[in-house]
């Protein structure tokens, strides 16, 4: 599982690194109007970065300890590699159970955002957009992003549990609980990995104007008319609706 995990690794980055070269950014087909509008609020953004830096570590610490042996003793020596695994493991296991503290609010927070609809059909017929100029139209969450949340709640939440059972062993597991679960946190581990570089890959480098939503909370309205175009109708029908309310 370790050799095909790293062939599968290298395979993904390889493959996006070849389609960036081949495609290029996804630009904004029509000028910024230089009106913004709220994509994620601050608690949503904060909970996002922190499940992200959560992943990060506990995704390095991880591939670290499984591929130590072979890439980083023969670069830090047998005593430099001993001082950071103990490090490592200490963090990994610490900071598991927080991950997936994270993890389940952010699945139950945006649950009902993530049901696929025929709209998503045809988001997944266009390729997301990714390729030609024609973008597809979206709602809150696009079929992209929906894909992703279904990923991290079987294969995010398969993972969490697994790590449960290897981090508190003395509830008396026996031997082959413990090999089953090693099985299934190193398999979700890998694929999650993998599926984290093409969702990081579209929402910083690959496409205009992502990233801005997570880091500022605003996009620009030219943004969400090309990607989240149903969003966009929705939250300005709920704006009028409420400024006649008020009026």
């Amino acid at each position: 599982m370790a050799t095909y995990g790293s062939w599968l690794l290298a395979f993904v980055l390889v493959a996006i690194l070849g389609f960036y070269i081949a495609r290029g950014r996804v630009e904004l087909t029509h000028p910024r109007s230089g009106k913004t509008i709220e994509r994620w609020t601050l608690n949503e953004r904060r909970l996002h970065w922190t499940t992200a830096s959560l992943f990060i570590i506990l995704g390095i610490t991880g591939l670290s300890l499984l591929y130590g042996r072979h890439v980083l003793i023969p670069l830090m020596g047998y005593p430099g590699f001993s001082a950071y695994a103990s490090i490592a493991k200490w963090l990994h296991n610490i900071l598991g159970p927080v991950f997936m503290v994270a993890l389940f609010t952010i699945l139950i927070k945006w649950f009902k955002h993530n049901f696929f609809t025929k709209t998503d059909i045809e988001w997944f017929k266009a390729f997301g957009g990714m390729v030609g100029d024609k973008h597809p139209s979206a709602g809150r969450m696009n079929g992209g992003e929906k894909v992703w949340y279904w990923t991290l709640a079987t294969a995010g939440v398969a993972l969490c549990f697994s790590g449960l059972v290897l981090d508190f062993p003395n509830f008396n597991q026996e031997r082959e609980i413990i090999q089953l679960a090693h099985i299934i946190h190193l398999l979700t581990g890998l694929v999650l990995i993998s599926f984290s570089f093409g969702h990081i890959y579209i929402g910083t480098i690959g496409t205009e104007g992502a990233l801005e939503g997570m880091t500022t909370g605003q996009v620009d309205v030219a943004w969400a008319e090309q990607h989240h175009d149903l969003w966009l109708q929705d939250v300005q029908q709920q704006s009028n609706e409420h400024n006649k309310k008020e009026e």
